[in-house]
């Protein structure tokens, strides 16, 4: 009978240790496994916030670019009606200009007397600036007046006004820019103009000039009378 008891107790004993070192590889295999997800687990953690930071950085950089563009688009549109306010006061005449072109000088004959008969009326100096403009010349002053395709030439009270101001008399000094003197001087030199004033006994000299200046225009006009236009 205790012999039986032994071998029970020594099976139970068995058993109980089987169990136990089965429990202990399955608790070993579980602890395992768990590692091994908590491993993949931050690692996947760990590509998604590097993931998200790139998103991050593109989307600044995108920003930047968005708002670097906006500025340069900015500075374009200033930079460009900039350059055409200036053409526009080019054109108009409101710049002072410098460059290479032709003097004229306009004298009265000293053999003659100097009179109202023999002064050059607004009709001739208008002929002779349109001969000029026709020979080449880009800009163009009389007696340190600029000289526009608005200008006025008339004769009040037997003197001559150009842009409403006086000229006082002989000398007369024309000046006129243009891109090759030379021969505007040559054109000039044979022009009508030239044959009529010659014929009216004015003395002419023109020379050519590799420097010179022609005042900007400085009467400011101003409209009158202006309506807003309506819209269709």
């Amino acid at each position: 009978m205790k012999k039986q008891q032994k071998v029970f107790i020594a099976g139970l004993c068995a058993a109980a240790g089987f169990l136990v070192i089965n429990n202990i590889d399955f608790s070993s295999e579980s602890s395992a496994r768990e590692n091994k997800d908590i491993v993949e687990l931050r690692k996947t953690l760990e590509e998604e916030q590097e993931h998200r930071q790139k998103l991050y950085e593109h989307i600044r950089e995108q920003e930047q670019l968005l708002e670097r563009y906006k500025t340069e688009q900015k500075n374009s549109r200033e930079e460009a009606m900039e350059e055409a306010v200036a053409n526009l006061e080019e054109k108009a005449g409101l710049t002072k200009r410098r460059g290479e072109g032709v003097t004229i000088q306009l004298t009265a004959d000293t053999k003659v007397e100097e009179t109202a008969d023999n002064f050059i009326g607004p009709e001739v100096l208008r002929k002779l600036v349109n001969e000029l403009y026709r020979f080449g010349a880009k800009d163009i002053s009389i007696e340190g007046e600029r000289i526009l395709e608005t200008s006025a030439f008339r004769d009040i009270d037997g003197e001559v006004h150009i842009n409403g101001q006086p000229l006082s008399g002989f000398p007369i000094t024309i000046k006129a820019l243009t891109d090759d003197p030379k021969a505007v001087h040559n054109q000039f030199m044979v022009s009508d103009s030239w044959e009529y004033l010659t014929y009216e006994q004015i003395a002419i000299e023109s020379s050519i000039e590799q420097e010179l200046v022609i005042p900007a225009y400085e009467e400011v006009r101003r409209v009158r009378f202006m309506e807003a236009a309506e819209e269709d």
